[in-house]
């Protein structure tokens, strides 16, 4: 008896001091996280002045990721602050200006003010290259000659991008993925990365995502290698299925496709220059030369729009080998074979 008395003294000893320590440590705990919390309210988060860009997306989690601080305690500390301020602050996407030695009540406030920025318009034809580009943003005075281009074709930019577009696997430049449209974006400053992930966003959203998901990088590569060919060929949205029938039957009968169009693409030429010169790379041999070499060209010769991606996806079949157009009014005659394409070349063709 004695010894089992011993034996439940010992343990209740072991009992009272490994609650004891569990004390200690959770007051120890509670003392850091006090503290810590403290420092975190009343310390500047926020070494220079600099332009936060809330995004759509944005959760608390995404602010304390950009601004590099503990999430559980600005959540803790949002929510204090909308009891003691009666405000209804949400994250609303926008750009922000956060001032220099900043804490976190400062930088919500500042996150309650956003930026009026000078604003402009910018409209990225359907037939534009980079080359386009380039010169178009050049004569709007937003960057210096070929930036652009260097922007789109850099490496280490693209790998980064690869983790947040899946469309961009494999590829060396950014070209055929920057989607044409009209954007509205700040003039001063003017930033060509935050202008060309709008442009890799708008294909995700209006085309990726719609039309394309379930196919393969190179699907998706050859589907807009061929559409970007229709867009030039073809401007009636009515017509654009057929010509991208017509083309695709002439790839798998193994016929050269014939559009002058791609004969510029390596000379990184602007649209405007290669109508100037197409007859002088008419008949040169080259990997983009569709007059000279079958199968399509080694890439895209620009990013085509929706309407010409999805034509070209759900391409018409008709009997039709050849086409022309008018030259007077753009519209478009077909042929079954060469010698009714001829006439029509004699009838419309001035």
């Amino acid at each position: 008896m004695s010894f089992k008395r011993n034996k439940i003294n010992n343990n209740s000893s072991f009992l009272w001091g490994l609650t004891k320590l569990i004390f200690v440590i959770l007051i120890a705990w509670v003392w850091y996280t006090y503290n810590d919390y403290n420092n975190f309210i009343n310390k500047s988060l926020v070494n220079d002045e600099f332009i936060i860009e809330i995004k759509e997306w944005y959760t608390f989690d995404d602010l304390a990721l950009e601004l590099n601080i503990n999430k559980y305690y600005l959540k803790y500390f949002h929510n204090n602050y909308l009891k003691t301020t009666n405000s209804d602050f949400k994250l609303i996407a926008w750009n922000y200006k956060i001032s220099k030695n900043s804490d976190i009540k400062n930088i919500l406030k500042w996150l309650e003010e956003p930026i009026i920025f000078d604003e402009i318009n910018l409209t990225i034809l359907e037939w534009w290259n980079i080359y386009d580009i380039d010169e178009y943003l050049n004569k709007k005075e937003l960057i210096e000659t070929g930036e652009y281009i260097a922007y789109v074709n850099n490496i280490d930019k693209i790998l980064k991008l690869k983790e947040f577009f899946p469309f961009l696997d494999k590829q060396e430049t950014l070209e055929w993925y920057l989607y044409p449209d009209t954007y509205k974006v700040v003039k001063t400053p003017f930033k060509i990365n935050n202008f060309v992930i709008k442009q890799l966003e708008w294909f995700e959203n209006k085309v990726y995502n719609t039309i394309l998901k379930e196919l393969s990088n190179k699907e998706i590569l050859d589907l807009i290698n061929l559409a970007s060919i229709v867009e030039k060929e073809e401007k009636n949205p009515e017509e654009k299925s057929s010509v991208a029938g017509i083309l695709k039957k002439r790839l798998d009968s193994e016929w050269m496709i014939w559009a002058d169009i791609t004969v510029c693409y390596p000379h990184e030429l602007t649209s405007q220059q290669c109508k100037m010169v197409v007859s002088k790379y008419i008949n040169e041999k080259s990997e983009y030369n569709t007059r000279t070499m079958k199968w399509l060209p080694k890439t895209p010769i620009w990013s085509p729009s929706f309407d010409t991606i999805n034509a070209t996806l759900n391409y018409k079949e008709t009997a039709y080998w050849f086409y022309l157009h008018d030259t007077t009014n753009w519209k478009i005659y077909y042929a079954k074979d060469n010698a009714w394409h001829e006439k029509n070349k004699n009838l419309y063709i001035k």
